[in-house]
C-alpha cells in the first residue's frame, strides 16, 4: 500500500481561479504604453534615486524607480553588508526605513509603506486611490549596486500634478520630490490595448 493516494483524474479536479484585485498590481492581459522620465529625486555621495519612467495601463499607473549605491571607500565585507541592506530596506518598521508615495492633482497623498500595508485587512482597503510594491530586484558590481523598485498607482491619477516623494533617513535622503503632469499618462491610457483579442 503506498502512503500517497493516487491523484483524481484531471477532470475531477475544481478549476482554480484567483480574482485580482486592480488595486493590487497591473493587468497580465494588457500592453502597457511606456512614458520616459528620467528624473532623479535625490543625489548623494553614496546613493541617488531616480525615477526611470512609467507603465501606462488602462486602469493605472507602475512608476518604476532605480536605486543606485556606490561602495566608496568600504572594505568588502561593509560593501557586502551595505548591498544587502539596501536591497531589504523598504519597508521596515524603522523610522530610518526607505518610503516612497505620491502626491496627486486633487490633494490626495498616497502611501507606498510595506509596514504601514501589514495593518490593513481585506475588508480596511483604502477609499479612494492606493499604492501597492511591484518588482524588487537588484545586483551588483565591486563598486556599483542597483536596485529596482516599482510602485502601482490605482486607479489612473485624476487631472493635475503627480509629485512622486521619497526619503530615506538611514541614508541621509531628506523628503524629496519630482513633479510630473498627469495629461500625458491619461491620455496613453487610452490607448492601451489588450495583448490577446
Amino acid at each position: 500500500m503506498n502512503f500517497f493516494p493516487d491523484d483524481p483524474p484531471a477532470d475531477d479536479q475544481p478549476e482554480f481561479e484567483t480574482p485580482q484585485n486592480p488595486r493590487w498590481k497591473p493587468s497580465d492581459l494588457e500592453l502597457p504604453r511606456l512614458f520616459p522620465i528620467a528624473e532623479a529625486l535625490v543625489v548623494t555621495d553614496t546613493v541617488a534615486i531616480i525615477v526611470m519612467g512609467a507603465r501606462v495601463y488602462s486602469t493605472g499607473v507602475e512608476f518604476m524607480i532605480e536605486r543606485r549605491m556606490r561602495r566608496g571607500e568600504r572594505t568588502e565585507q561593509e560593501w557586502h553588508v551595505a548591498q544587502w541592506q539596501f536591497h531589504g530596506m523598504h519597508g521596515r518598521p524603522d523610522p530610518g526605513r526607505l518610503r516612497y508615495g505620491v502626491a496627486l492633482g486633487d490633494g490626495q497623498h498616497v502611501l507606498l509603506d510595506a509596514f504601514g500595508m501589514m495593518h490593513l485587512g481585506e475588508e480596511a482597503e483604502p477609499a479612494g486611490h492606493s499604492l501597492f510594491p511591484t518588482n524588487g530586484n537588484g545586483s551588483g558590481s565591486g563598486d556599483i549596486y542597483v536596485n529596482q523598485d516599482g510602485m502601482w498607482l490605482w486607479p489612473l491619477p485624476p487631472e493635475g500634478s503627480i509629485e512622486i516623494v521619497a526619503q530615506w533617513p538611514a541614508e541621509g535622503v531628506g523628503e524629496s520630490r519630482v513633479v510630473i503632469d498627469s495629461a500625458p499618462l491619461r491620455e496613453l491610457a487610452a490607448a492601451v490595448r489588450p495583448i490577446w483579442e
